[in-house]
This record gives C-alpha cells, structure tokens and sequence, in this order.
C-alpha cells in the first residue's frame, strides 16, 4: 500500500494521456483535494512531493482538501505557489490569514474557454476541516451558499456551464447538487465514495450509479460524482450539453488503474529518483509481529493496532518517569481518525518496517500530557460515540490505554457513556477503579487533540506539559523492547445496544460535449 499512490500516478497520467487523444471531445482533468498526508512519502518530503506529482498530472485544476491543512498554514502556502494549476475554494474567509488571502492561486473559481464555450470551476472545502486538521485562523462559510454567490457572479459574466469541485463528502455533494440552481455538475472527494455502473471490477461495492443524478425543484438534473480513492480510480464523465448550456446527455464509469494501464515513463522517473531515499527510511526493519494488526475497524470498536499504540504511549512515558508509583499519567488516548490502516502479512511471525508504521501513523506533531478532571474524561468519552455511524464512521472514536469503557447505543448523544473504570498511576500494583468525576487525571494524547482536534475542545485550557516525541516513537520503542509484539483485543470498550443505536439531537452558440476526468491522489477523508 505505500506504494499505491506514486504508482498510481503513474497511471493517471497514462490513462489522462489517452483520453485527452485523437478526436474525441475536449477533456477537463480535475482533482477534488486531499493530496497531503498518507504516505512515506509526504511524510519525509511534505508539501515539494505533493507539488511536484500533482504538476506532472497537469491537472486543470484542484481544490482543497482538509487535510491540506495538515501541516498548518505554513504547509500550504508554498504547495499553492508551486502548483502549476488554480487551487479553488470558494466558501474560505481569509481576512485572519494574510498569507492564504494575497494568494493570487488560491481562486474561488476559475473560467476555461472550451471551444468558444465558457465553463466555470467553483471550489468549496468542507468547514469541518476546523476540527480535523490543525488549528488556524480560517473561517469557513456553508458550501451552498458560497457557490450558489459564485454562480451568480460566474453567471453575469457570461459563463453557461458551472461544475462544483471540492471536499466536503457525499453527501454535502448531493445537497449542493439540489440547492444549487445554476449547477450543471458536482464532483466531491472526502467520503471515499465509490460509484459504479454494472459489477464492480473490484473489491469495492458500489455505493450508487456513476454519475449520481439529483433532480433540482426545477426538474433539472445535476450529475454527481466521486473518484473513490487510493489513486484506484481515475473518474471519466463525458457529458453534453445543448445550445442553452443545459445537459443534454451523460455516461462514464471510473477507470482502474490495474496493471492494464500503461506508466508513464516521465511519472516513473519522478518515483525513481525518489525510491532510493525513500527505501532507506521506510525499510528499516523495527521489530517483529505475530498477529495481524488490525485498524480499519479502529472508528468503530476497539482495535488491537489502537491498543498497542495506546500501550506504547504509556509504555514510552513510564520508561522516562522518575516520580512516585509506576506513572503519573497511566492512560492514553487515540482517536480512530489518527490510525490509517492496518499491518497485515500472511506468514506469520513477520517483520515491521518503519514504512508501516509510518503508513499508519502519518501525521506530525509530539504527545502532550493534559491533566483533567474525570468530568471532562466523561465528557470526551461521550464526544468519542456522539457521531458513531457505522457507515460512514467519524475520526473522533477513541481507542485508548488504561480505560474500560461501557457505551449503551440505545441512548442518545451525551448519554451513551454508562461505566469508566481508570488505571491508577501512583500505585504499586496497577489496578483499575471507578472513575471521580471531580479527581485530577493525567492523560497522554496527541497535541492535535489537545488544541481541539476532531471536536475534542473540552481538552482546551487545560494544563499541558508538551512531550518531545511523538505516537510513532513510541510505538517504534514498544516493538523494538517487545518483539514479537502480539497485541490482543482486551476489552476495553464494550458496546452495547448497537441495534438500537440512536441518534436523536436536540453563453454557448451550439451544443458542446465535454468528458471530465477526476482523480484523488491520496487516501484520506
């Protein structure tokens, strides 16, 4: 899998390559956000290797996605100017951040003459990336009403066909797609959503048609569409309109991108170059494994890849404690969105590598020790199952080291937490006992969740001693000290009444075709 988005791209350009040949109609190459983070790869090199695979696409142009902000502010600005395409977002209010406003590339849309035709591009970003990515001062407005503004303007301008580019999930694309009068076509990213016409070609089951087709009060219908993920699909959509700028007709599929496309040779020597450096990071052998580390289940229920990298963060800051009792902070916490994917090999015992790891945990930033009284422990185990959805499951899910946890999903949110039991840290024997709600806890997390990442605000303005490494390090030392590690389900959290689960809360002189092509580059929502 580390290697799946390079290679991939690879393909892309290929595949775009062939599409745009020969005599068919005119093709517009559009990527929906989400080129950060995923990978070795952006982790060494950051926002240069995103950049320069992206120019090597030629994409027309791009929007944002949330995790564009992974690495601040500071971490998008040079990924902007080097692009060689608009970057769109439309819904953004900059006035608080100098350096995104005077960005003359970061557009809230973009006009392209086809064939004497005016087709405008409107961005948009999911205002959700205030919690998921790190804290900065941009202020967000809700999509629809920042693009059906867009429309307007585009539209006094003479533009007849509008196409809505951005990330903000499946379904915000469908209400766009309704809400929006004047929208002719809506490709999203963030959902992952994968959307197909016929038997899937692979594992994924297909979630809808290709394109998805919402039909405005009007009567209009409006195409939507994702691309999936991974760099697995390039998305194609060939559409016509008539001489009103109104669609006429549409077909398309996504393409894989399976060994039956071709590389392209100039994407290839970008991997290349590349490889040799990035081999001597990601294959260095850590430790050995005897069970499958499992977390793509890690939103949704406890994981054993969440319990060994919760353990390897108590483990790593009681090797380096010198006070009373065993610890002063005897419990972890990390949420499901902070754990990428699982360690998986078939011949058991096997090797980790750092590559894994890193592919597991790809963010920056070092570990934190907050203190808390166990009424703000209560309040994030309840924020930890107040968006539990097991179809589209949110990063917030806590997977966690000194907790055991009862959840009833027969109650609704801020009520659905029934029994904490907490380790006790300045003890001789670690045992476990009843939560006090009004007793001080020190808990160790990531600084992304300490300044109120993924909704956690409760763990805000509260004392904070910062650590100088990070969840990877620690799980790094935990194997290395370990090996083989076989980290086992405990539980540690148990739901119940999932069955139950309930989430009540308070202009164009002629006709014109014009297939669009769609890809996401990496692999997060």
């Amino acid at each position: 899998m580390l290697w799946r988005i390079p290679e991939g791209c690879t393909r892309v350009s290929e595949a775009r390559k062939a599409a745009a040949s020969g005599e068919g109609p005119p093709v517009l190459y559009l990527n929906a956000g989400d080129t950060y983070t995923g990978t070795a790869w952006f982790t060494i090199y950051k926002w240069k290797i995103a950049a320069e695979f992206l120019n090597a696409l030629q994409p027309d142009a791009v929007s944002l996605g949330n995790h564009e902000f992974d690495n601040g502010v500071s971490g998008l600005t040079p990924f902007i100017e080097n692009l060689t395409c608009p970057t769109l977002a439309a819904n953004l209010i900059l006035d608080k951040v100098p350096e995104l406003e005077m960005e003359k590339k970061l557009m809230k849309s973009v006009i392209f003459d086809i064939n004497g035709t005016k087709v405008g591009v409107i961005g948009y970003l999911t205002p959700d990336t205030q919690v998921l990515a790190i804290r900065n001062n941009v202020e967000y407005i809700e999509e629809t009403v920042s693009i059906k503004a867009e429309a307007a303007a585009l539209k006094a301008m003479g533009v007849n066909i509008l196409i809505a580019l951005g990330h903000s999930g499946f379904t915000k694309d469908l209400e766009i797609a309704e809400k929006v009068d004047d929208i002719d076509l809506v490709i999203g990213g963030h959902t992952n959503t994968f959307l197909w016409n016929g038997t899937s070609p692979d594992s994924e089951k297909p979630e809808g048609p290709y394109p998805m087709i919402v039909k405005q009060t009007s009567g209009r219908k409006v195409p939507a569409v994702q691309a999936y993920a991974y760099t697995k699909y390039l998305g194609k959509l060939h559409l016509i309109f008539n001489s009103d700028g109104e669609l006429v007709s549409y077909n398309g599929n996504p393409i894989l991108l399976d060994n039956n496309i071709p590389q392209d040779p100039d994407v290839l020597q970008i991997v290349d170059r590349y490889s040799v450096d990035i081999l001597k990071v990601t294959g260095v052998v850590i430790g050995k494994i005897s069970v499958v580390l499992e977390g793509n289940s890690c939103r949704l229920r406890e994981c054993n890849l969440g319990n060994l990298i919760s353990d390897a963060m108590v483990f790593k800051y009681a090797s380096e404690y010198n006070g009373p009792g065993w610890t002063d902070a005897p419990v972890s916490i990390i949420q499901g969105g902070g754990i990428r994917a699982s360690i998986v090999n078939s011949n058991l015992p096997a090797n980790v590598t750092k590559g894994e790891l890193l592919h597991v945990m790809p963010f920056d930033g070092n570990m934190v020790v907050v203190s808390l009284n166990g009424s703000v422990i209560w309040e994030m185990l309840e924020h930890s199952v107040a968006k539990y959805n097991e179809k589209r499951p949110p990063g917030q899910f806590l997977q966690f080291s000194g907790l055991k946890v009862e959840y009833d999903f027969s109650k609704p949110p801020s009520r659905r937490v029934v029994k904490v039991l907490i380790r006790c840290g300045l003890c001789t024997i670690p045992k476990y006992y009843s939560l006090n709600k009004f007793k001080s806890y020190n808990i160790l997390m990531t600084s992304f969740l300490s300044m109120g990442g993924d909704g956690f605000s409760m763990f805000t303005n509260h004392p904070t001693t910062p650590l100088h490494y990070d969840e990877l390090a620690s799980t790094i030392k935990y194997i290395q000290t370990h090996s083989p590690v076989y980290s086992g389900i405990e539980n540690r959290i148990e739901i119940k009444n999932l069955d139950k689960l309930s989430n009540s809360v308070t202009s164009v002189n002629q006709s014109m075709a014009l297939t669009i092509l769609i890809s996401v580059i990496t692999i997060f929502m």
